[in-house]
């Protein structure tokens, strides 16, 4: 958990300066600048999430979008109060996700926690025994995985997971691993 004089705090209490990055989930994966933050403006509920993760608009936001989003990206922004909100250029020093998918997930389970970042209500349906559930949702709130080694990441598809390994890479927590296609993958797959 994340304390601040012994009590929680959200996960940017104290950042007034965030890089956010709206690409697709492939584009973030393949590459993108170190300490950004994954909330895909191609996600139907890219607002939500990103009100839910800045939730203070008066923080400055550098922000990545790919060419074809841009205006539409800034404009979103504007329109949800983020006054402090301008683009970023792409370095061409990038980061890169490491993703697996459910096949592996077995092998890597031997060696690897298991992250299920799904909300209660969807993890009460169904989940893996040895994965250890933290919502996305507590994650922003400061709650952390109760391990500090190397974990694989996923939800029900992808996108949520993504953001969380963004987070926490934010945070130089763990190491982290994408499950491609998420707990649906999962499902198909065992």
């Amino acid at each position: 958990m994340i304390k601040k004089d012994g009590i929680a705090v959200h996960i940017f209490t104290d950042r007034k300066d965030i890089i956010i990055d709206t690409r697709s989930s492939d584009e973030f994966i393949a590459g993108h600048i170190e300490g950004s933050v994954f909330v895909g403006f191609g996600g139907k509920q890219f607002k939500w999430w990103l009100e839910l993760i800045v939730p203070d608009k008066t923080v400055h936001l550098e922000v990545i979008a790919s060419a074809k989003d841009q205006a539409s990206v800034m404009e979103t922004l504007h329109e949800l109060g983020y006054i402090h909100a301008e683009l970023k250029p792409l370095d061409t020093s990038l980061s890169h996700i490491e993703h697996i998918s459910a096949e592996k997930l077995p092998d890597m389970a031997e060696t690897h926690h298991i992250l299920d970042v799904r909300e209660t209500d969807e993890t009460a349906k169904g989940k893996l025994a040895s994965a250890e559930a933290l919502p996305l949702t507590a994650l922003i709130q400061g709650q952390m995985p109760v391990h500090h080694d190397d974990y694989v990441v996923h939800c029900a598809g992808g996108y949520r997971s993504l953001i969380a390994i963004s987070l926490l890479k934010v945070l130089n927590k763990c190491h982290l691993i994408q499950l491609d296609g998420g707990y649906s993958a999962i499902q198909h797959t065992w």
